[in-house]
């Protein structure tokens, strides 16, 4: 009976098979990731690299080595995820790169991947399997654009005001929100509010925006940089705000003085000069445009 129990156990161990050993052995292998943070709607680049240490028990090196790349559904991996090494010594460390794409449909969830490598250590008949977890978050991106920026007039006076108006766009896939509209010039009036908050900014829908600027009333003649800029926030990420801008050039100009009006300069001398400023006063308070007095030189 004791022959027969030991001829039965001696068929199961050949039957069994060769060398996968999982979870019960330690690992000789430490995995890294890089580009673990996929941005959605793009090919993003994955490094994995290992490196291989020895054992407690053996320094030799690793044969055959199978290292596996896996990755879950929907993000999408390009080529087949094998790559295959004669050996690897202790110490050495092996990195693979490639390109995984993620569908903006998992934006804001994580997934679950694996790293197995696959190999023999001198002196072994058997392989050992080592299986590592590897996790990737996926996010938006927020993408903005300035355009049409228009100035009210190209020319302005000391003290006066223009109106800067405006489109902003966001490009990418995401609401962008706490987005605020902020004009800088040297020109602006101190004290004064130059600035518009927009709030959320939804990807691909052209938010306008209008704002009034009050320039000093001290300044020279000349050629003025306006400045758009606009900034907003993603809320997973909120420690990494958004930003944009544009310049432009705007002309401050005193106005021209001007003579009131009806009033026509004289080369007559200082005479004419008091008889044709009474004439016009006249006509001012009485309706009409003379005087029925002579200067004296008509």
């Amino acid at each position: 009976m004791r022959c027969r129990t030991i001829a039965v156990v001696a068929a199961l161990l050949l039957l069994m098979p060769i060398g996968t050993v999982q979870g019960a052995s330690a690992t000789h292998f430490a995995v890294t990731v890089i580009g673990q943070s996929l941005t959605a709607g793009f090919n993003n680049n994955v490094t994995v690299a290992v490196a291989y240490s020895m054992s407690a028990y053996s320094s030799a090196s690793a044969y055959d080595v199978d290292l596996a790349v896996s990755i879950p559904s929907p993000l999408q991996m390009f080529g087949d995820g094998h790559w295959h090494y004669d050996s690897i010594v202790p110490g050495q460390s092996v990195a693979v790169s490639f390109e995984i794409y993620a569908p903006t449909a998992a934006i804001g969830d994580s997934y679950e991947g694996s790293v197995t490598l696959i190999y023999r250590e001198l002196g072994d008949i058997s392989y050992t399997e080592e299986t590592h977890s590897v996790s990737f978050s996926v996010h938006g991106w927020i993408n903005l654009v300035l355009y049409g920026i228009q100035i009210t007039s190209t020319a302005a006076v000391p003290g006066g005001n223009a109106t800067i108006s405006g489109n902003l766009l966001n490009k990418g896939n995401i609401a962008a929100y706490n987005a605020n509209v902020t004009v800088e010039s040297e020109a602006i009036a101190q004290g004064t509010t130059a600035s518009v908050f927009l709030g959320e900014v939804d990807a691909n829908i052209p938010r306008p925006f209008s704002l009034l600027v009050n320039f000093r009333k001290n300044l020279a003649d000349g050629n003025y940089s306006i400045v758009v800029r606009v900034s907003a926030v993603d809320t997973n990420m909120p420690a990494s705000p958004y930003s944009v801008q544009q310049a432009s050039q705007l002309q401050i100009k005193k106005a021209a003085t001007q003579p009131p009006s009806g009033f026509q300069p004289r080369t007559g001398g200082l005479m004419e000069t008091i008889f044709e400023i009474l004439r016009v006063l006249y006509g001012l308070f009485f309706g009409s445009p003379t005087m029925a007095m002579s200067s004296g030189w008509d």
